[in-house]
């Protein structure tokens, strides 16, 4: 029986506000330094998700919840998760419809699952480690999953 590998790279809470979207980049892709990872497309992730994060989750209070970053490094790939304590997936009143950002993480990410929770979101993205011709030296196809419990895909990939 093959043994499973994880690896933590990195647990990290933070305030859900404008600044921690760079905080967040920043820390994740240092946990990610010498792994073998598209490391720029885990970044825009990273702060497309903790920006979805600090305009949204927490529209209603007077001040800045929190948010956790967490990058688990697999046998085959690496997972990035960010997840906010807020008010879930509900629309806004005053959105146009969905922006950019949500497209743009299921665009760069190998799996992509968004999850609705009681209470907040979880965004969890996969991302293929790379050997010398790309992701173990063969092509992927890029999911996007759905997660149990009420959980969304974000969107189709392109």
């Amino acid at each position: 029986m093959r043994q499973v590998v994880e690896v933590h790279l990195l647990d990290v809470d933070l305030p859900a506000e404008p600044q921690s979207a760079s905080r967040a980049r920043r820390a994740v892709r240092e946990s990610l330094q010498g792994i073998a990872v598209d490391r720029d497309a885990i970044g825009v992730v990273v702060s497309e998700a903790v920006t979805n994060a600090v305009l949204h989750a927490y529209r209603h209070r007077d001040r800045p919840g929190d948010l956790h970053v967490a990058v688990r490094l697999h046998d085959e790939d690496v997972e990035v998760t960010v997840t906010d304590g807020g008010v879930g997936l509900q629309p806004r009143a005053d959105s146009p419809g969905i922006g950019l950002g949500m497209p743009l993480i299921a665009g760069l990410a190998d799996h992509v699952v968004i999850a609705d929770r009681d209470p907040g979101v979880r965004v969890t993205a996969r991302f293929a480690l790379m050997g010398a011709a790309g992701p173990h030296g063969r092509p992927g196809a890029r999911t996007v999953g759905a997660a149990p419990h009420g959980a969304r895909p974000a969107c189709s990939p392109s």
